[in-house]
């Protein structure tokens, strides 16, 4: 290998690492004026120091033409761009060259990744949210006193809803008990029976039956009405949309 060529490749890497020489020279365990013969082309390279050079910049500087041969050095400038995705991940984590530039790059990384995952999270916890507050209406009086509710269970429902909407009822002195309880392949509420309890006295008990096939406008479920004139207090099983 000619000292010119190799110092013309050597610069042409460390330049698409974004190294400078004495980076270049730290990291070899070399002087950085060794760096800056080789690159000028006034010495010629050992062999242990193209090893060193090559197995720390990642490139394989032996299979560098000695001949000046156009064609192979447009193989290795296309040898270069063609570096896996896997190799840039690896380069990165390496620290000791750029450190600064790549911590701040993984941070910024690793925010983001966060940030992407916080933001999944809370808005599949919204959508169950919004499931649920279309499922259980609980209407209040101007002195917070309840005076209506009604619970109407749908297909699109999860487990975590019934259990928030089994917890929610029990704030107000409604106890439900889901005596069966099947979901689909995606874990949507697909049949349902079940007995519910006030502390009033009111009972009763009702079945959903299969709500892939139910009509939308058909809600299975219960309401009970505690206004002091109401002449239907407690019903259990189709309710109004």
């Amino acid at each position: 290998m000619e000292s010119v060529d190799f110092g013309k490749k050597l610069i042409e890497i460390r330049k698409h690492k974004g190294l400078t020489q004495g980076e270049v020279a730290e990291i070899c365990n070399v002087t950085i004026r060794t760096i800056q013969r080789i690159e000028s082309g006034i010495v010629k390279p050992r062999a242990s120091t193209i090893k060193i050079i090559s197995q720390t910049l990642g490139f394989d500087f032996f299979e560098t033409s000695d001949t000046g041969n156009d064609g192979r050095n447009e193989n290795q400038t296309s040898k270069l761009k063609d570096h896996t995705f896997l190799w840039y991940i690896k380069d990165l984590f390496n620290l000791k060259t750029n450190a600064m530039r790549k911590i701040s790059i993984l941070s910024v990384s690793t925010c983001l990744i966060i940030f992407m995952f916080v933001s999944i999270f809370n808005a599949n916890a919204q959508t169950d949210n919004l499931k649920r507050q279309k499922s259980l209406t609980i209407e209040r009086n101007e002195d917070t006193t309840v005076k209506r509710v009604e619970a109407a269970f749908t297909h699109n429902l999860t487990l975590d809803s019934l259990v928030q909407i089994k917890r929610d009822l029990h704030k107000i002195g409604i106890t439900i008990h889901y005596k069966k309880i099947e979901f689909d392949i995606h874990n949507l509420l697909l049949n349902l029976d079940c007995q519910v309890i006030c502390n009033d006295g009111f009972s009763g008990s009702f079945g959903t039956g299969d709500l892939s096939t139910r009509d939308r406008n058909k809600r299975i479920g219960f309401y009970r009405d505690y206004t002091p004139d109401c002449k239907s207090p407690f019903s259990t099983g189709l309710v109004d949309k």
